[in-house]
């Protein structure tokens, strides 16, 4: 499920249920318009694929009706490539089948190099903070780009833009070379504290509430060396 662990278990917390491979067909209504049920096939994984995916495959004749009276459809979010169509300098433009615009992710530069993507567009949806460290690498690309840029009165020259020098990305380095660190004890993270299911299933007020003072300073006191004291940037093995 494309949710994060604490999401998933505070709805199951407020009542929601989930209905694994099953997928909806049809909407029913009453004489008054009004939807009254839900139709959906049910499914079942098939044979892997060559990377090893099982993908669903309906299960004949398992149509089922779920009685609703209320239907709210959450289907994701996605980039909005349709300027493309209304600009006839970007027709060249290679959008992907996520409807992403295509680009080298380590510069994120486009197919037309004078283009440079970075956030949603490039990676679909995803985190904020994904979006940031990707404005910063586009951001630093762009730069090159323009300081790099040979004018000519008929041409441009192409440039070629360095990626970024050690750049980790989604690869992490080992979390410690050591099982243990004098001084140092592993201490558990002060759970965030939430409003009560009770209070949370009738307002939209943030359910996460604030931690409290003495547990703020339990949180000053875990360890803030991270990489300074278990990290040997000189042995290979760390490398």
């Amino acid at each position: 499920m494309p949710a994060n662990m604490v999401e998933i278990e505070a709805a199951e917390h407020e009542g929601i249920k989930f209905l694994f491979l099953a997928a909806p067909t049809k909407v029913i209504g009453d004489e008054n318009g009004n939807v009254k049920q839900l139709e959906y096939l049910q499914m079942k994984l098939g044979e892997p694929d060559a990377s090893g995916r099982r993908s669903p495959v309906p299960i004949e004749g398992s149509e089922t009706l779920l009685d609703i009276d209320m239907l709210v459809t959450a289907i994701g979010q996605g980039p909005d490539a349709s300027f493309k169509e209304k600009d006839s300098a970007l027709a060249d433009l290679e959008i992907t089948r996520w409807n992403t615009i295509d680009n080298d992710p380590e510069i994120l530069q486009a197919n037309i190099p004078y283009i440079f993507t970075a956030g949603d567009s490039a990676t679909g949806a995803s985190l904020v903070v994904e979006a940031i460290g990707g404005g910063r690498r586009a951001a630093r690309s762009i730069h090159l780009y323009l300081m790099g840029k040979e004018r000519d009165a008929e041409e441009e020259t192409e440039v070629i833009i360095p990626p970024v020098p050690k750049s980790l990305r989604k690869k992490h380095i080992p979390e410690s070379l050591f099982e243990k660190v004098p001084g140092v004890g592993k201490k558990k993270r002060t759970p965030m504290p939430e409003m009560e299911v009770a209070a949370r299933i009738k307002c939209f007020d943030e359910a996460d509430l604030v931690i409290t003072e003495e547990d703020a300073k339990y949180e000053s006191n875990r360890c803030l060396n991270c990489c300074r004291i278990c990290y040997d940037k000189d042995n290979e093995r760390a490398a």
